[in-house]
């Protein structure tokens, strides 16, 4: 999928000089910290002093909550690793140029999925701090911006689920998960690559 689709996507969504900074390693990396993460965060919680869960009082809207706190504390956690020495940190900006492009790989599924309205408020809220512009009609990030921004939004996205407020969970998506013109412009320029690959096993195995 790397070679496939995120590389040749990254010359469409990033401007030239950071198209070629994304590593392999990094795609693979965010994935793994993405499936962890869905067991970090609130879960079961406490409200009007009952016992219940996040799932149960964003009812439909958990799971675009959930994917988008997956994506996003997973990258957290990656830029957490590289500050422990876990990570080589000399490759932050590799990760987290690897890391926003494959929020385009998800909003091509569409942002009525719950992958891609997750990958879609995280391009918003970036774009909203400042952490994206655009040059030409590509992106280009401001990499000390885009790794505070994860920080907040990690920290906003686990208040949101923690307090089980359906009405605010669905007014932070009313505003944030949405592609805005530069964004649809750019998903319109990767018709030429596929959305996704299919696995041809040798039966004989």
């Amino acid at each position: 999928k790397f070679d496939l689709i995120l590389a040749p996507m990254a010359k469409d969504v990033l401007v030239s000089e950071q198209a070629d900074m994304l590593m392999k390693e990094y795609m693979s990396g965010e994935v793994l910290f993405h499936e962890l993460s869905h067991s970090l965060g609130p879960g079961s919680i406490i409200k009007d002093g009952v016992e219940t869960s996040v799932g149960a009082e964003l009812k439909e809207l958990y799971t675009q909550t959930e994917e988008g706190k997956a994506d996003v504390m997973g990258a957290y956690n990656v830029l957490y690793m590289m500050e422990q020495g876990e990570l080589p940190i000399a490759e932050k900006d590799n990760f987290l140029a690897t890391y926003f492009v494959g929020l385009f790989r998800a909003m091509r599924f569409g942002i009525n999925e719950a992958h891609g309205a997750g990958a879609a408020f995280q391009y918003t809220y970036f774009r909203e701090v400042g952490a994206v512009t655009v040059e030409d009609g590509k992106f280009k990030l401001d990499f000390a911006k885009l790794e505070q921004a994860i920080s907040d939004l990690t920290r906003d996205i686990v208040i949101l689920q923690g307090d089980g407020d359906y009405a605010a969970a669905g007014a932070f998506l009313d505003k944030y998960a949405k592609l805005d013109a530069d964004a649809e412009n750019v998903i319109t320029s990767l018709t030429h690559l596929p959305v996704d690959i299919q696995p041809i096993y040798d039966d004989a195995l």
